[in-house]
């Protein structure tokens, strides 16, 4: 009985002080492998800081690399400690796969976000409209939603998934931008003179641009009147000051000249019983 205690304080022994060594080790590959992540991420950091990716897939990128980092040091760590690495790999996928049924919206959200970062419909300080109806400047462009700011100051936030595989119209793809001012005249208005003050009210605004130059046109005849168009362009910058300043120079001018501006003419028919 005597040697049987001894045989098991042995084996106990033995084990204790294999396990010491492996966790002592263990905690070796782990500082020296935090460190060594630190070091290689702040490499890798300044090289992508010098590229000229996007700063939202700047900051995907870093993240991406730092936990395949994390996750591959552990792995290493739980194989040195005896954890058998088809079954970690086994438990792994399906703990993968319950959580990508459990997020699939998420999942679209994340794919949606890459496809942003990567073709770059729009970037920060764009002012872009969707699909659904949504119009602002785009503040952020995260890996799960895109936030815009209103024109009225409010925040919409919009999941990447719908953005990515919807149509978006994008204002400020280009330096410059058109303005279009129309009105409605009488239709014994004289049409040179028409657009005459129109271009001439386009031409005084500092912020509308002279190449190309403004243009007024006849556009169309509708229930008795006529319907002229004013076209110019201004700096992306400048479009939205230029628009109200255009706007209210051609009224004013038109008034001037005593050209009324008229609205669509409604007969109202009552029958009577």
């Amino acid at each position: 009985m005597e040697s049987i205690w001894k045989s098991l304080e042995q084996f106990f022994i033995s084990f204790t002080a294999d396990a010491a060594l492996k966790l002592l080790g263990a905690l070796v590959m782990l500082v020296a492998g935090l460190k060594l992540i630190k070091f290689l991420m702040g490499f890798v950091t300044k090289a992508m800081e010098k590229s000229k990716l996007d700063r939202g897939l700047l900051g995907f990128l870093d993240s991406l690399l730092s936990w395949t980092l994390r996750i591959t040091l552990i792995i290493s760590l739980l194989i040195f400690l005896g954890v058998p690495a088809t079954s970690f790999i086994a438990i792994l996928s399906s703990a993968g796969l319950a959580i990508g049924l459990a997020l699939q919206g998420s999942l679209s959200n994340f794919a949606g976000g890459l496809m942003l970062l990567f073709f770059h419909p729009f970037r920060a300080g764009d002012y872009i409209r969707t699909d659904s109806g949504y119009e602002g400047t785009v503040k952020d462009i995260s890996m799960m939603y895109t936030t815009l700011e209103t024109l009225d100051r409010k925040r919409v936030v919009l999941p990447n998934a719908g953005l990515s595989n919807g149509a978006i119209t994008n204002n400020s793809s280009y330096p410059t931008r058109r303005i279009d001012v129309t009105i409605t005249t009488d239709f014994s208005a004289d049409v040179p003179t028409v657009r005459r003050i129109m271009e001439e009210a386009a031409s005084v605004s500092p912020d509308v641009l002279q190449d190309p130059a403004p243009k007024a046109t006849l556009d169309k005849i509708q229930d008795g009147l006529l319907v002229f168009t004013l076209r110019c362009y201004a700096p992306n910058a400048q479009w939205w000051p230029a628009l109200l300043m255009v706007t209210e120079t051609v009224k004013a001018r038109l008034e001037t000249n005593e050209i009324p501006v008229r609205g669509p003419i409604r007969e109202i028919l009552q029958a009577r019983l």
